[in-house]
C-alpha cells in the first residue's frame, strides 16, 4: 500500500501473469465515504491482499461505499461480484463495457468457437489455432460479474469531499474505457488507457465493426490537453509526464502503421501473416515472432487487425474475401 497523497492510495493486487505480476486499484478516501477504483482479479491471493492493504489504511469492506471501474477487463472487474457482496457498494461502469462481463462469463465455449473463427479468417494455420486453444486459463474464479448500478457516460461529476472526479471516455484498449481526472490536485486515474513504460493493447475483436486503434490516437489528443501533475496506472508506478508520454504512444502507432505497410509491397497479406513479418515489443527492444509467447502472438494478430482497420478507415488499405480468408492490400 503506498499513500499517493493524503487520502488516495495505491493497492498493488497480484495477477497470475508473469509480464504484468499486479495490477494497481485505487482507494480514494473522503471525509464520509471511500471509492474504489477498480477491483482487481477474482482470486483468492488479490482478495486476501486487499483485505489486508485496506486494514492498513484503517478501514474495512463495508466503508466502501461506491466501486468505479475504469473498463470491465478481468483484472479491472473481475472480483466485483465478491466485493459488492462483502461491501454493499454500488457499482459504476461505462454503458459500453456492460455486455462483456455477460459475454465473458456465460458461454464461454461458444465465445471460443467465435473467437477460433475470427482468427481462422485471418489466416491463421491450424497449428496456430491449437496453440492459441490450449493456452492455459488463469486461476481466477469464473463467478459471473455484476452488472453496474450506475452506468456512465462520460462527463460525469463525481465528488467524494474533498476530491471531485470528472470522468472521461477514453475508448481505445476497451469501447467502454474512461479514466478519472481529479482536477485540484492535477491527478489523472488512467486505468489501462495510458501506461508508464508499456503500450496499452489495442485490438481488434470478433464482430467489432468499430475503429479502436482511431478511438485510441484521438482519446491520446484530448487526454494530453489536460494539466495533469501526476498520472495513477493500472500498471506500473505512477509518474509525470503526460504530454510526453502521449506523444510517444501516438508515435509508435504511426511506427507500427508504416511497418505493416512494408510488408503489403508485394502482395495481399492476411493480418496473421503481416503479424508474423515484424517485431513485437518494443519495450524490450522488439521480439521476432517466433520468439513471442503463445498469448503475445494471439494478441499480435488482434493489433494488427486494429491497425490494419484504422489504415483501411483512412483509406490507405483495402481488405478482401478469397476462399473464406480475409486479405488487406494497398488501396
Amino acid at each position: 500500500m503506498t499513500e499517493i497523497i493524503p487520502g488516495i492510495y495505491q493497492l498493488e493486487l497480484p495477477l497470475p501473469v508473469k509480464a504484468l505480476q499486479y495490477v494497481n486499484i485505487y482507494l480514494i478516501q473522503g471525509d464520509s465515504k471511500c471509492i474504489l477504483v477498480d477491483t482487481g482479479l477474482d482470486t483468492e491471493e488479490a482478495f486476501d491482499s486487499l483485505k489486508k492493504q485496506l486494514a492498513e489504511i484503517g478501514i474495512g469492506f463495508k466503508d466502501i461505499t461506491q466501486i468505479i471501474a475504469t473498463h470491465a477487463h478481468g483484472d479491472h472487474y473481475g472480483m466485483a461480484a465478491k466485493l459488492k457482496e462483502v461491501s454493499k457498494a454500488k457499482i459504476s461502469l461505462h454503458h459500453l463495457e456492460k455486455v462483456f462481463p455477460e459475454a465473458g462469463y456465460l458461454d464461454r465455449d461458444k465465445r471460443f468457437q467465435m473467437i477460433d473463427r475470427w482468427f481462422r479468417l485471418n489466416g491463421a494455420p491450424p497449428f496456430q489455432l491449437a496453440e492459441f486453444q490450449a493456452m492455459p486459463q488463469t486461476r481466477a474464479r469464473l463467478t459471473l460479474p455484476p452488472l453496474p448500478d450506475v452506468t456512465l457516460q462520460g462527463g460525469e461529476a463525481i465528488s467524494v469531499s474533498p476530491f471531485n472526479l470528472q470522468v472521461l471516455w477514453m475508448p481505445g484498449h476497451s469501447p467502454g474505457h474512461i479514466s478519472l481526472f481529479e482536477p485540484a490536485h492535477k491527478l489523472l486515474f488512467s486505468g489501462d488507457f495510458i501506461l508508464p513504460t508499456i503500450t496499452p493493447n489495442v485490438s481488434l475483436r470478433p464482430q467489432d465493426e468499430s475503429n479502436p486503434l482511431g478511438n485510441f490516437i484521438n482519446s491520446l489528443k484530448r487526454v494530453r490537453q489536460l494539466d495533469v501533475k501526476l498520472i495513477l496506472p493500472a500498471h506500473g508506478k505512477p509518474f509525470a509526464g503526460l504530454q510526453e508520454r502521449a506523444d510517444e504512444l501516438i508515435q509508435h502507432h504511426k511506427q507500427r502503421n508504416l511497418e505493416i505497410l512494408g510488408t503489403l509491397d508485394a502482395e495481399p497479406k492476411t493480418a496473421y501473416q503481416i503479424a508474423t513479418g515484424i517485431p513485437w515489443i518494443p519495450d524490450k527492444g522488439g521480439v521476432n515472432w517466433q520468439d513471442l509467447a503463445p498469448l503475445d502472438r494471439r494478441m499480435a494478430v488482434l493489433e494488427t487487425l486494429a491497425h490494419l482497420e484504422y489504415m483501411r478507415f483512412e483509406g490507405r488499405v483495402d481488405k478482401f474475401t478469397k476462399d473464406d480468408t480475409i486479405y488487406y492490400q494497398y488501396t
